[in-house]
């Protein structure tokens, strides 16, 4: 996680122009990490999911009040999306 932010924390100190869609893909399980990646600290706009569903449906089923409210402030303020929607994301950025 910290190598995320500081790649993208250089890419914004040494952008020329526009700044790029610094975008994250993770497969980590667990809402409250995914969370500390997603959370809107300037380095990361979004974070990807590649099985944001099974995840969606693990936590829902499974996960506890601080997984359930960690995985709910992430997708509510969509920092955190499914891994399809990717693509659409770079296309219209």
């Amino acid at each position: 996680m910290q190598n995320i932010r500081h790649e993208n924390r250089n890419m914004i100190r040494h952008r020329r122009g526009r700044l790029p869609h610094l975008v994250t893909v993770t497969a980590e399980p667990l809402p409250t990490r995914l969370a500390s990646i997603a959370r809107g600290t300037g380095e990361v706009d979004v974070t990807y999911h590649i099985a944001f569903e099974e995840l969606s449906a693990a936590v829902a089923k499974h996960g506890s009040l601080t997984q359930k409210d960690a995985w709910n402030e992430v997708t509510g303020q969509g920092r955190l999306r499914d891994f399809r929607d990717l693509t659409k994301s770079l296309i219209e950025w």
